[in-house]
């Protein structure tokens, strides 16, 4: 029985079982297709990102234009193409700033409990009254529209998800053996914590983020759609569905397009999440 879990947590078996994961490796493609084409825009761009042609507005698919263009004649391609590479700024971003925020505070109040523990499970109950995108749109409304405000505001709302699932992990470890001797060598709480307690809760923030990404990306998309996030002409997936929207009967695939490059970034990061979990289980990966 020994052999059998050692095995099962080897990186060689957790890899095969990835490349066995036929939906995590769709999750991972779609997500690399749009890495790709957020840090290789400008090579991959047919046109500038506001290049106008105004002869050609609402022109449909052709050879010029493979998916047409929006209503001051720019290539819609080009713009869903540089809008990635905002959809994943914010992403990064935000999910990076929601995490340190919950990761800390989760660790915090679960390994010195009492009053710590108590504030921080408290302002999280605070934070989780109220809708998460209401919450949002409260943020970037009071910080003005702008990408750094969504950044800023979708940070703030998704670190309640990081701090429960920390501050759950770490009321566990905490009881272990090897953290009561290293307490018992004279190791100060803070180094415990950050030393032998932190690292081995981190697992689940992997998944949480992956799936967060695409919320962030949701989020970032909806907000802009709303006029609050990315301001023009810098184009955004949100922005571009709502020109669409706006231009419904002239260029309805405008929205058709922007729609499917939302949709399908987060089904990937979706896919990619549930084989991640799946993947950090060492009873599935032993199967």
């Amino acid at each position: 029985m020994v052999t059998s879990t050692r095995k099962s947590v080897t990186p060689d078996r957790r890899w095969l079982f990835l490349r066995r994961n036929k939906l995590g490796l769709i999750g991972l493609l779609i997500i690399t297709a749009v890495l790709f084409a957020a840090v290789f825009a400008p090579a991959i761009a047919p046109y500038g990102v506001d290049s106008r042609d105004f002869r050609a507005r609402f022109a449909g698919p052709s050879a010029a234009h493979l998916l047409g263009t929006d209503n001051f004649g720019r290539d819609t391609l080009s713009r869903i193409v540089y809008g990635s590479r905002v959809s994943v700024q914010v992403a990064v971003i935000a999910v990076g700033l929601s995490a340190v925020i919950g990761v800390l505070a989760g660790a915090f109040a679960g390994f010195f409990g009492g009053l710590v523990d108590t504030l921080v499970m408290r302002t999280v109950d605070v934070f989780l009254a109220f809708p998460p995108i209401l919450l949002a749109l409260a943020l970037v409304a009071a910080l003005g529209p702008s990408a750094q405000s969504v950044m800023v505001a979708l940070g703030m709302v998704y670190w309640t998800t990081y701090a429960r699932v920390i501050r759950s992990s770490i009321l566990a470890i905490r009881e272990e053996d090897y953290v009561d001797a290293s307490r018992a060598l004279g190791a100060s709480p803070l180094r415990t914590l950050f030393r032998h307690v932190l690292p081995n809760a981190l697992g689940p923030v992997i998944v949480i983020a992956t799936v967060g990404m695409g919320n962030a990306i949701t989020a970032e998309a909806s907000l802009s759609f709303l006029g609050l996030g990315v301001q023009p002409p810098t184009p955004s997936w949100g922005s571009i569905l709502n020109t669409g929207l706006q231009f419904l009967r002239q260029g309805p695939l405008l929205s058709v397009f922007a729609g499917l490059a939302i949709m399908l970034t987060v089904l990937g990061f979706n896919l990619l999440g549930d084989a991640l979990r799946d993947l950090l289980d060492p009873r599935k990966v032993s199967a």
